[in-house]
C-alpha cells in the first residue's frame, strides 16, 4: 500500500537540496593590469556579508625552499592556517619574516626566524608555522639575500592568488554581497575594494589593477 506522505517527503527533501545547492557558488575572478592584460601572481579575497561558520585548513599548506627560491613565490591561506616551511635544497637555508610595503616599512603580521638544514636523501628539514592574523609577510633568507617570497594571510577562506592567465577560482562563496580586495606584492598604493554580488550556480568577476605588473622573470634550470 502507498503512503499518501511519501510524494510529498521526496519533494521536500528535493526542495531542501536545491535551496542549500543554491547558497554557495563558485567563483572566478580575472584580473588585468592596467594595460588589460593578464595579471597573475595576485592575491584575491573575497569576504561575503554572511559567511556562517569558517573553519581553517586541516592539513599543512607547504612552502618550499628549492633552487634557491621561496617555492611558491605567493601563497594565500586563511586564518588559522598552519604552513610548513621545507628546506629542499642539499644545503642549509635560513627562514626569517620581513617587512612589507613599497618602503619596507610595514612590519609582518606574525614574526618568526629559524634555520633549516639542508635535505639529504629522503629527509627533509620543516618546521609549522601557525598564522592567526591577518596581513602580509616577506619570506626572507638571511644566507641568500636574493630570495624573497610573499604569504598572504586572509581573513576568510575565500582566497586565492590568479595562474599565469591572471584567472583564481573561489569554491563554495555564500550568496549574497561582499566585498573583494586584491593585492600584488608589486602594488605601490592598495588597490580599491569592491563590492560584488554572489549568486547563482557559476559567477565570474572581473577586475583591473591600477597598475601594470612588470613582466615576470623566467627561472633558469
Amino acid at each position: 500500500m502507498s503512503h499518501p506522505r511519501l510524494p510529498f517527503l521526496a519533494a521536500r527533501s528535493l526542495l531542501l537540496a536545491l535551496a542549500v545547492n543554491a547558497q554557495a557558488a563558485s567563483v572566478t575572478v580575472v584580473v588585468r593590469g592596467a594595460d588589460g592584460q593578464p595579471a597573475p601572481n595576485v592575491v584575491v579575497q573575497l569576504t561575503p556579508a554572511h559567511p556562517g561558520a569558517i573553519k581553517p585548513p586541516a592539513a599543512p599548506v607547504v612552502i618550499a625552499q628549492r633552487d634557491i627560491h621561496f617555492l611558491p613565490y605567493l601563497t594565500a591561506v586563511p586564518l588559522g592556517t598552519t604552513v610548513r616551511f621545507s628546506n629542499q635544497d642539499p644545503f642549509d637555508h635560513h627562514l626569517r619574516s620581513e617587512p612589507s610595503g613599497p618602503l619596507g616599512n610595514v612590519p609582518p603580521v606574525t614574526e618568526f626566524e629559524m634555520r633549516l638544514n639542508a635535505a639529504s636523501g629522503d629527509k627533509v628539514a620543516s618546521a609549522d608555522v601557525r598564522f592567526d592574523k591577518a596581513g602580509v609577510i616577506v619570506l626572507g633568507c638571511h644566507l641568500h639575500s636574493s630570495m624573497r617570497g610573499y604569504l598572504f594571510v586572509g581573513e576568510t577562506p575565500w582566497v586565492a592568488v590568479t595562474d599565469a592567465n591572471g584567472v583564481a577560482t573561489l569554491a563554495d562563496v555564500p550568496d549574497g554581497p561582499a566585498d573583494m580586495l586584491s593585492w600584488s606584492p608589486e602594488q605601490l598604493t592598495d588597490q580599491a575594494i569592491t563590492h560584488q554580488r554572489i549568486g547563482g550556480a557559476g559567477v565570474i568577476i572581473e577586475t583591473a589593477l591600477n597598475f601594470t605588473p612588470p613582466k615576470p622573470r623566467r627561472r633558469h634550470g
